[in-house]
């Protein structure tokens, strides 16, 4: 259709090099402002998490709970597949980008969170909101640029986020147990509403617990990888640092990379699974029982190191260690041959995980979007749009998978500029909030 051409030139657009330019760059001026912040700050962070049980304040979930949730919506199939693809076109030195990228942006989710936090509003339910589309009304007071944030967020969550998850499920569905992806859809949209149709806690309650069993189903068979492969561990490490700077040539299958493609891609994958910019995370944040925006922001920020530094690291250790990344596979592909090659069942391991964090990813991501509704249209349009959430998990089983995630992709770049020119236009506020709190 000629409409989802323009849709995908558009999106192409959007991301192109500019928006890398002015993800990072945001990045590094909050990093500056802040005085590097998530590293000076970096073991108080890791001691609230420790203390995040605890509820210190008004709110709806704890801040371990809002943590988990984020990270629920945060780790993904970006984990998995988005790491490879940044290997097998950027090589090696990819990995060093994505570390730096993570490394930067860990400013820009404290500084969206505490914002999201800052300038929260409690709902006629009793749940609080926050995020872009309230510190944009309130402490901007562009209305029209935070109904524009809502209205794509909420529109992105509800076609884009529930068609893309279930395609990419139910086609492991099919491939692995020859189930009709109508079939699995079916299944993974009745799994989605028990959870959803319950709300905030129930979503949060879910986290909790699903967000670390995954993670470390998925952080134990990557590192069982790389132990089982330690021989290669260092001149892999070796390589990681060589080729971020110099140009690595062809080898096997693999194309060769300059140093700008493994800038680019690694950066931009780093990015793309940790949603630093999006403005996301904020919401779910906002929601903590906490009595400080900063202590707050400083757990929402260790969700970027989390995510990226660990999970994403030991998915490109796994796939660079295993040896075959230059055989010609990609993505998913490339990460389950490198754990099956590598032992029993690995395979397993990946399919498992590929399935749980979607899933996952579908529970938080309701929240966001209803949220963004709920911000447009007032409380009552949350049950109708946690139906038509659940029901929307079926399009993945019909749609053309291109078509929809070009659409995911522009609206997902909508939410990402005008978040961060909010943010931008409220640094002032951001510093004098944070060194107000020492």
């Amino acid at each position: 259709m000629l409409f989802f051409e323009y849709i995908k030139t558009a999106a192409d657009f959007i991301w192109g090099p500019q928006m890398l330019i002015f993800i990072l760059g945001s990045g590094i001026y909050f990093s500056l402002r802040l005085k590097g912040i998530q590293f000076s700050k970096f073991l108080l962070a890791a001691k609230k998490i420790k203390e995040s049980r605890l509820s210190s304040g008004e709110g709806n979930i704890t801040p371990y709970q809002a943590l988990m949730s984020a990270l629920s919506g945060i780790v993904g199939n970006g984990n998995i597949a988005g790491v490879a693809t940044a290997i097998v076109i950027g090589g090696p030195g990819a990995v060093f980008w994505m570390w730096a990228s993570a490394l930067i942006l860990m400013a820009t989710m404290y500084s969206e969170s505490l914002l999201g936090f800052k300038f929260r509003e409690k709902e006629e339910d009793g749940t609080f909101i926050g995020g872009p589309m309230v510190y944009i009304k309130k402490a901007l007071g562009w209305k029209w640029l935070a109904y524009a944030f809502a209205a794509a967020m909420s529109v992105k969550t509800l076609i884009a986020t529930t068609s893309i998850q279930s395609n990419s499920m139910s086609i492991v569905m099919l491939n692995e147990f020859g189930m009709p992806q109508l079939v699995s859809c079916l299944i993974i949209a009745i799994l989605t509403w028990l959870v959803i149709i319950g709300g905030l806690k129930k979503i949060a309650k879910t986290a909790e617990y699903l967000s670390p069993i995954m993670t470390i189903i998925y952080l134990t068979g990557g590192l069982l990888v790389i132990i089982i492969n330690a021989e290669n561990l260092i001149p892999v490490l070796k390589d990681i640092f060589t080729y971020a700077f110099t140009s690595k040539s062809a080898t096997g299958g693999f194309a060769g990379a300059s140093v700008l493609m493994a800038l680019r891609y690694g950066a931009a994958r780093g990015a793309y699974s940790n949603e630093a910019g999006t403005g996301s995370v904020a919401i779910m944040h906002a929601t903590a029982q906490s009595d400080s925006p900063v202590k707050q922001s400083l757990i929402s920020m260790m969700g970027v190191f989390i995510d990226t530094i660990i999970i994403c690291t030991i998915t490109a250790l796994a796939i660079l260690t295993a040896g075959i990344w230059t055989d010609g596979l990609n993505s998913t592909a490339l990460t389950s041959e490198s754990f099956a090659s590598t032992f029993v069942f690995g395979n397993w391991i990946v399919l498992a995980s590929s399935l749980l964090f979607g899933y996952s990813t579908l529970i938080t991501w309701s929240f966001y979007g209803e949220q963004c509704a709920a911000f447009m249209f007032g409380d009552k349009i949350k049950k109708y749009y946690r139906w038509l959430f659940s029901s929307a998990i079926l399009i993945g089983a019909v749609g053309n998978p291109e078509n929809i995630w070009s659409l995911g992709d522009l609206l997902n770049g909508i939410t990402v500029v005008i978040n961060l020119i909010g943010i931008i236009a409220l640094s002032p506020i951001v510093i004098k909030t944070t060194f107000e709190n020492k």
